[in-house]
């Protein structure tokens, strides 16, 4: 859920960044419309306070007359502040939920408008990172599909499993595997990673598996708190019949667990949890960045807002990003899709 002069400076980051990471140099540049002034307000997620100040000062180079008022303390703020008219644009660093949907079409009367503005993190829990399932080093299981997740974590099977999977000998572990119990591990269901978990590959269901071992995140006065998806990774390390969710970018974090690729259908194509198949969108538990603004009949969108995002996610904007170190720039084709919902 954070963020990092765009000449010099942020040519050096492009010659630096790894070969992971998505090239803003592709992305057009920006042209500024129209001059705006005035005062732009922001709502929502503290962990993006950096990023933001890096595009309002990238912004104010072409329109220096811009103020910008900042109040980032949680994604919870974002939707309330835009539809009671304290926000101009709701920064979330999750998924929208369905109440937040609800509440600001019924006080606008009118569809919630989101422009993609970042990728992902790659194992940051703060900064809206990808999933990866994870297995012992030991364990012989190299890739699974949805369906196989949903049955393995859920319990209602809205992905057509004929049911519940519970031994590993039902994934064909094969051998000495074939009769162990399957033992599930992740992060509190409830927070922004199950939740996304749940809607992406569970299709919506709430119903987890009775038996899944929920690890949460414990303040240690005096010194370094327990980090929840870290034990997830570590149960996992140790327990040779476990699974378990927790960021992608934790794979480093301990030798005795291994990342599977995994497949929105059966068919695959199965696709590597790799931090470039991140930054690129194609493995399937990547997460975009979402930013929420007017824009409706009702209450139409503010010419100073739509300058700000269009600067966003231009050339410059994205080539802010490589600054912050932890989220990544969106694809070529995000961005070209994003730029022409904002024309």
């Amino acid at each position: 859920m954070e963020g990092r002069l765009v000449t010099t400076i942020a040519f050096l980051g492009l010659a630096l960044a790894p070969a992971h990471a998505q090239d803003p140099g592709a992305l057009p540049r920006y042209q500024p419309q129209q001059p705006v002034t005035g005062v732009i307000r922001s709502w929502g997620h503290g962990y993006l306070r950096a990023m933001m100040g890096y595009w309002e000062e990238g912004f104010r180079k072409f329109h220096p007359d811009v103020r910008f008022e900042d109040t980032l303390v949680s994604s919870a703020a974002a939707m309330a502040g835009l539809y009671s008219d304290r926000a101009d644009i709701g920064v979330l660093a999750r998924e929208i939920t369905l109440p937040e949907i609800a509440a600001y079409e019924k006080m606008t009367r009118q569809k919630v408008f989101a422009v993609t503005v970042l990728t992902g993190s790659y194992g940051n829990p703060d900064k809206i990172m990808a999933l990866g399932v994870f297995v012992n080093k030991d364990n012989p299981i190299s890739k699974l599909s949805f369906k196989q997740l949903d049955a393995i974590f859920g319990a209602e099977h809205r992905r057509g499993a004929p049911q519940d999977v519970r031994r590993w000998g039902q994934l064909e572990a094969g051998g000495e595997w074939n009769e162990q119990s399957i033992h599930p591990y992740s992060g509190l269901a409830f927070e922004a990673p199950g939740a996304f978990f749940s809607n992406t590959v569970m299709n919506g269901s709430v119903l987890w598996n009775c038996g899944l071992h929920q690890f949460q995140d414990i303040a240690v006065p005096g010194g370094k708190d327990i980090d929840g998806y870290q034990e997830v990774v570590n149960a996992v390390g140790s327990d040779r019949l476990g699974i378990g969710i927790a960021g992608a970018g934790y794979v480093g974090k301990n030798p005795s667990v291994k990342l599977l690729a995994l497949a929105r259908d059966d068919d695959g194509p199965y696709v590597e949890a790799t931090k470039e198949n991140v930054a690129n969108l194609t493995y399937p538990l990547s997460r975009r960045v979402n930013f929420y603004i007017h824009h409706g009949a009702a209450r139409p969108a503010d010419p100073r807002v739509i300058e700000f995002l269009r600067y966003v996610v231009s050339r410059e904007g994205q080539q802010q990003v490589l600054r912050e170190g932890d989220f990544m720039p969106l694809t070529a084709e995000v961005a070209r899709k994003e730029l022409g919902k904002l024309q």
